[in-house]
């Protein structure tokens, strides 16, 4: 192949690969846009907007919320000592199977309960509407447990992540320090 006839093949190749590249970021710069934006606010604010609840209901609201705040944070710290229990499990030279059995067990039923404790807390919230509001609760119920499944990072001075101090420090130089002797 002559010198002339590798740079068209050349030539073209590098504006194949550059349409190519233009179809792509088109392609996700449309996918961006079906995406609904993210509603401002926790999921709190999220339903007292969205269902038009009035002061008294807003106040059951938050009677509500903190209930199930410290009821969740309960299982949570008992989920969190299931699975440390299940994970120790690890450290020992032949587990049987029913012991890992149990242990998944443990994990699962403190889950489960707080899977219930939140459906619990969610059908409270339904009967303090009105009917016009029960029926937008089932619109919206889904897009709120979304939001409630997304963690969101603390966040510090000016509305950045990282809490009050800022980022936390990964230690002199930006690494990150060593992990924790066992």
């Amino acid at each position: 192949m002559s010198t002339g006839t590798k740079n068209k093949v050349l030539t073209w190749l590098v504006v194949l690969l550059l349409l190519a590249n233009a179809a792509t970021i088109t392609m996700f710069w449309l996918g961006r846009a079906k995406h609904p934006p993210q509603p401002k606010g926790g999921p709190k604010e999220f339903l007292i907007s969205e269902l038009k609840l009035d002061a008294k209901q807003q106040e059951q609201l938050e009677v509500l919320v903190k209930e199930h705040r410290q009821a969740a944070e309960q299982l949570r710290g008992k989920t969190k000592e299931a699975k440390e229990l299940f994970f120790d499990l690890l450290k020992q030279i032949n587990v049987t199977d029913s012991t890992k059995k149990a242990a998944a067990k443990a994990v699962s039923v403190t889950t489960e309960e707080l899977d219930l404790l939140t459906l619990d807390h969610f059908q409270k919230i339904r009967a303090l509407c009105n009917a016009e509001q029960q029926k937008k609760f089932d619109e919206i119920i889904h897009q709120l447990t979304s939001m409630m499944g997304q963690p969101r990072p603390p966040m510090g001075p000016g509305g950045r992540p990282g809490g009050p101090q800022g980022p936390p420090p990964d230690g002199p130089g930006g690494d990150r320090p060593p992990p924790p002797q066992q």
